[in-house]
């Protein structure tokens, strides 16, 4: 059988028996290796660095798993790019979606959806820094972001301010306009977590102390639902 270095993960010694090659992980690791820490680990790099600076080889050293692994795995950096965009994506729309609950009114529905995105954005900074990354320039990444997430959500939350502004009165905004103050103004607030330490601090909420992020998140949600209800 042809060894080639793709291939070798293990080697065959002088009795016929097959080791482990020095620093290489067993051949059988692939079954056993946790997809879902491998694609968080490979989302938060190409968060953190963006797709250029991210290397496979520096994610299989992160991981501690083969670089051929994930060669034969993925094949090439732009699959294992959309693999980590599509499984942490879609894990993280869950909670907000929701709020695009058909038996309520469509007014509850808009308030929950605002206070939602403003917890949501405590927890998700990876995803505000992605979106950060490939919002800069024009690239087929910034073109599976947009058609396969951005404008679905968008469009389901055009709606639900036409349907809330035929009931009531609502201050115009668009869609884009409110989806850029919840991702790039809430969500920088909780991701750009050292710019802000750097500023004066925020006064504490009325009768709550010194406040935890939920509180600040809720405090903010009510700012902007303020701004969006007239009355």
């Amino acid at each position: 059988m042809e060894v080639t270095p793709e291939t070798r993960l293990d080697k065959v010694n002088g009795s016929g028996k097959r080791e482990r090659g020095r620093g290489r992980p067993r051949a059988d690791t692939r079954d056993s290796l946790d997809e879902a820490s491998l694609l968080r680990t490979a989302f938060r790099m190409f968060a953190t660095y963006g797709y250029e600076a991210a290397t496979m080889r520096g994610m299989a050293r992160e991981i501690g798993v083969s670089h051929n692994l994930l060669n034969v795995r993925f094949g090439k950096k732009s699959e294992l790019w959309k693999a980590s965009v599509e499984w942490r994506l879609s894990e993280a729309a869950r909670e907000v979606e929701i709020a695009f609950d058909p038996a309520r009114l469509p007014e509850e529905q808009l308030r929950d959806l605002v206070r939602r995105f403003c917890r949501w954005a405590i927890i998700n900074s990876d995803i505000v820094a992605i979106s950060q990354q490939e919002g800069r320039a024009a690239s087929w990444r910034l073109i599976y972001l947009t058609e396969r997430f951005t404008l679905p959500f968008q469009r389901r939350l055009q709606d639900l301010l036409t349907h809330v502004s035929s009931r009531t009165r609502l201050r115009p905004i668009g869609s884009a306009a409110l989806l850029a103050l919840l991702v790039h103004g809430v969500g920088s607030y909780f991701s750009l977590t050292p710019l802000y330490e750097g500023l004066l601090p925020d006064p504490p909420l009325e009768g709550s102390g010194k406040p935890g992020l939920e509180e600040r998140a809720d405090t903010m949600a009510e700012f902007l639902l303020a701004g969006l209800f007239s009355d």
